[in-house]
């Protein structure tokens, strides 16, 4: 039976990072993806500038989208408009998650594609992980496992089957369009507002040559998705042909769990979602980088990895607690959400991001001031 020191499972964003730095500290690593690579995610792909120094790794331009994206412009509930200068990635989930799989490898991680985790042993030593591949079982032994396998983790689900539903009652959709659309390519437009989105903002921006029409929901998002639709087109008069429909939803409903023992959850997996700023991605390289520094503790030191990870994560938990909170409240009425949303609240988070912008150019990583406040 082949040993390891971590197995990582899941090649996203969370997984690639951790096992990328995994490996430059020179643990034995194995980087596990069910899907054939490249693959794709429906996911937004667009994150803040400061996204790099929390993969570790300056993006090259062909990784990202031909048009770049630096200006934001918000749509109030009252119809007020409110315009921001912002730099942000804009990417495609195949081609970027590919470049951080190729960043784990350069480093020295083993990387598998089409391998799937189907059943893990736990025990004092470590963990014995099953691997399905191409139809054939394998088991290898760990000291340590990184569960990165997203908001349908198999994992979680072996261990904390009732954290689960069988349905989600809600979700994100997107839709991909082409045609003539008078819209800025280098803008992307969020339209509060509970008609179109009851559940966050609805988005639009351009991805190379696709424009998307997004929402989010908590019941079926189409009819909130052809809604917004409908009014893009007349506020801003272009005619947009769908070409395709993407979507997800979270069966998760467990709350935050990091994990147990030598098996820590990072990401989705671990139930890292942030709803009041509708971005993920940056708390799951957060969590990945954790997760890294806890086994080099727990390597050290003996204590168990949990509770250096429970330790280091406190602060990014309690943000996204905090944030939950405000989530609920902006949107349990249209009056919390013109109250919150609208040019005099809008102004004092104008000014501090600027602020946070600057402070992220020079504090560590793990120690990034996560955007919008």
């Amino acid at each position: 039976m082949k040993k390891y020191d971590v197995v990582v499972v899941g090649g996203g964003i969370a997984g690639s990072v951790a096992a990328r730095f995994l490996a430059e500290q020179g643990f034995e690593t194995l980087l596990l993806e069910k899907r054939k690579t490249p693959r794709n995610k429906s996911c937004s792909g667009i994150q803040f500038a400061y996204f790099e120094r929390l993969v570790g790794a300056e993006i090259p331009s062909e990784k990202l989208c031909k048009n770049e994206l630096f200006k934001v412009e918000i749509v109030s509930p009252t119809g007020q408009m409110i315009r921001e200068r912002m730099r942000l990635f804009n990417f495609w989930r195949s081609t970027f998650d590919r470049w951080l799989n190729d960043l784990a490898v350069e480093a020295g991680a083993e990387f598998q594609d089409e391998a799937r985790c189907v059943g893990i042993e736990l025990n004092e030593s470590g963990l014995i992980v099953q691997i399905r591949t191409e139809g054939q079982d394998r088991r290898v032994h760990t000291r340590y496992m990184i569960a990165a396998d997203g908001l349908y983790s198999r994992i979680r689900k072996q261990l904390r089957p009732g954290d689960f539903r069988k349905g989600a009652p809600g979700g994100s959709l997107n839709y991909y369009c082409v045609g003539e659309i008078p819209l800025d390519p280098n803008t992307l437009y969020m339209v509060f507002n509970r008609d179109f989105a009851p559940l966050m903002f609805a988005w639009t921006y351009l991805k190379d040559d696709q424009w998307v029409i997004g929402t989010g929901a908590d019941s079926p998002p189409k009819e909130y998705a052809d809604r917004f639709l409908d009014y893009m087109q007349k506020r801003y008069g272009f005619q947009a042909h769908i070409i395709r429909r993407e979507g997800f939803a979270s069966p998760l409903i467990g709350g935050i769990y990091l994990g147990e023992g030598r098996l820590l959850f990072v990401g989705d997996a671990a139930g890292l979602i942030d709803m009041y700023r509708g971005v993920g991605m940056d708390n799951a390289a957060l969590s990945a980088r954790f997760a890294v520094k806890a086994i080099i503790a727990a390597t050290r030191s003996g204590r168990p990895a949990i509770e250096c990870y429970k330790r280091l994560m406190k602060g990014l938990i309690r943000k996204i607690e905090a944030n939950a909170r405000k989530h609920a409240k902006l949107y349990a009425s249209d009056e919390n959400l013109k109250a919150g949303i609208d040019p005099k609240a809008m102004l004092k988070s104008g000014i501090l991001m600027p602020l946070a912008n600057l402070a992220n150019l020079i504090l560590p990583p793990e120690k990034i001031i996560t955007l919008p406040l």
